[in-house]
């Protein structure tokens, strides 16, 4: 009777000994793995002067930042490697529909690993380098406005995001880091048929900040291949001018290729941007389009909690293949920022933008019917 009260004692003994190392080990893995809730609700309303021929006072979902809740994550593999992966959804904040053609996580999707001496790998729906490395530096984002460039020709903005993408980032070395992005077609024996690659570095020392990044994409968008790198996304709005030939808006992009450099200088409290871009755009029934960016900005912290912002955007194009048109745009913008705190600001931005043989059509609006477009907005941001 002795001995089997023995065993018993110890049998219980070593389950609790064991309950206690399975805790032990769950609450270390908890300690070295973190899942993080965040987002941004940003809304604004807006007075234009002509939307299609009319003017109009408008409530606009994502005036200062696009509006957007995520999940991100990350898990400690040791040898520092970690695991990482990013859902995020965007939303209209003036009616609560999904964006990015209803998706569900349409803002990005991916899942990676991360290690300290060799960068990080990602795989999923992702951003282009492009807007990894020059969105920073653009009007809108760096002096806070809607001066982006026209129709978001360069994708710098970010309109438009790439399925089926492997991404590698390099690490830091010495203020010097780099990236590469291919994004496949998905289709069988059909490697060309909607696929993308872009690449581009960036320098960063003190006050000086350096980027550069290019992109080449082939048969985009839905009609050919809906399954491959860029498909509805890529001409679901009415701003995005381009992703469709001149002629007929039935016809899409053959190829589409992007170079551009930016630069920022911090002088104390004014901080100072310039960036040029060079797009071509190949459509399916051989006309073209050339475009050149030029963008200038600066913002001034006149304290920790009120900033202006003010920008200056020149777009020329060029058309080709039988269409002679060369069309142009002048952009000007200015904003004052309020923090009430360090994740909840309201702001004003003023626009103004002039066309010359084409119609002005500031992003996130209906195209203007003339040559003028004027838009001044006011609205509230929160981070969470």
């Amino acid at each position: 009777m002795k001995t089997t009260l023995l065993n018993t004692t110890l049998r219980r003994s070593a389950a609790l000994v064991s309950f206690a190392a399975l805790l032990a080990g769950a609450s270390t893995a908890h300690a070295q793995s973190s899942v993080s809730l965040y987002g941004i609700l940003s809304t604004g309303v807006a007075w234009v002067s002509n939307v299609g021929g009319h003017s109009a006072v408008q409530m606009i979902p994502g005036t200062m930042q696009n509006n957007r809740w995520g999940l991100r994550g990350v898990e400690d593999l040791g040898g520092g490697l970690n695991a990482i992966f990013v859902l995020e959804n965007g939303f209209d904040s003036t009616n609560g529909k999904f964006q990015q053609g209803g998706r569900m996580f349409g803002r990005q999707a991916y899942v990676g690993l991360s290690g300290r001496s060799w960068g990080t790998v990602t795989l999923g729906r992702q951003y282009d380098i492009p807007f990894d490395y020059l969105d920073r530096f653009e009007a809108p984002v760096a002096a806070l406005g809607f001066a982006t460039h026209i129709g978001d020709n360069d994708n710098v903005f970010g309109s438009y995001r790439y399925n089926n993408s492997i991404k590698y980032q390099s690490p830091t070395v010495n203020g010097l880091r780099g990236s590469v992005m291919y994004a496949m077609s998905n289709a069988p024996g059909q490697w060309g048929l909607n696929r993308s690659v872009s690449a581009g570095a960036a320098y960063e020392n003190g006050p000086l900040k350096l980027a550069v990044a290019g992109l080449n994409t082939n048969y985009p968008g839905p009609t050919l291949n809906p399954g491959g790198a860029v498909t509805d996304d890529y001409v679901g709005a009415p701003f995005l001018l381009f992703h469709t030939s001149p002629i007929n808006k039935n016809v899409g992009v053959r190829r589409q290729r992007e170079f551009g450099g930016a630069a920022q200088y911090n002088f104390g409290p004014v901080r100072v941007n310039g960036m040029i871009t060079d797009v071509r755009y190949d459509y399916l029934d051989n006309t073209s389009l050339h475009l050149d960016n030029f963008d200038v900005n600066a913002s001034y912290s006149v304290t920790p909690y009120i900033a202006l912002g003010a920008a200056y955007v020149y777009t020329k194009g060029q058309y080709g293949g039988g269409i002679s048109t060369a069309p142009h745009w002048n952009m000007g913008q200015l904003s004052l920022n309020y923090l009430f705190s360090k994740r909840t600001n309201v702001y004003v931005f003023a626009n103004y933008q002039h066309a010359t043989n084409a119609t002005a059509d500031t992003y996130l609006l209906a195209p203007s019917s003339g040559a003028n477009q004027t838009v001044v907005v006011a609205g509230i941001r929160h981070l969470f």
